[in-house]
């Protein structure tokens, strides 16, 4: 009897010593596996330069938070303008995460920064109609195109590989826009 309990312990505890192992070497490939999320800012109330979200672009905010709860997101980086800022403000909250602000037109710089502080992590940007294909391009060597100005519910997934080489995914979020 002693025996029988002594062979279905050793199992037992084979078997999770082998899962451990498992499930730790899956951790060890993913840790170089940088994720950006790129995404425009929500529909915006004017055309003025700096206006707030329109009451449709803070939905939009919140379905962004919603879509991205279980992302692990890490850093969030947003414009200097408001309305990005906005854009990712639910999701920050959620997470207790400072919005680290940038310049509208810095995409060489942003890139440069994910690259080389942002490795290994999940990442949000929000950005702008004409910046959003610079930023997904610049982290991917892909050939995105600008996002015409009624498009907001694009969310663009950038996995980038420990060697470099990068996928991108094209996703919705919200409600859809042309």
């Amino acid at each position: 009897m002693l025996s029988k309990m002594f062979l279905a312990k050793s199992v037992m505890l084979t078997a999770l010593f082998f899962t451990g192992c498992a499930s730790g070497s899956k951790t060890a490939t993913n840790a170089g596996m940088t994720t950006v999320y790129v995404v425009r800012h929500a529909e915006k109330l004017n055309t003025d330069s700096d206006t707030p979200l329109s009451p449709e672009g803070q939905k939009r905010a919140i379905a962004l938070a919603d879509r991205l709860a279980d992302a692990k997101v890490e850093r969030i980086y947003a414009t200097t303008r408001q309305r990005t800022q906005q854009t990712v403000a639910v999701l920050a909250e959620r997470l207790g995460l400072e919005v680290v602000v940038t310049e509208p037109g810095a995409v060489g710089d942003l890139v440069t920064r994910i690259q080389a502080i942002d490795r290994g992590k999940v990442v949000l940007v929000a950005g702008h109609s004409n910046t959003v294909a610079d930023i997904v391009n610049g982290l991917s060597g892909k050939g995105l195109e600008g996002l015409p100005e009624d498009r907001f519910d694009r969310l663009f997934r950038v996995d980038i590989a420990a060697d470099g080489k990068a996928e991108v995914e094209e996703m919705r979020y919200g409600a859809p826009t042309p």
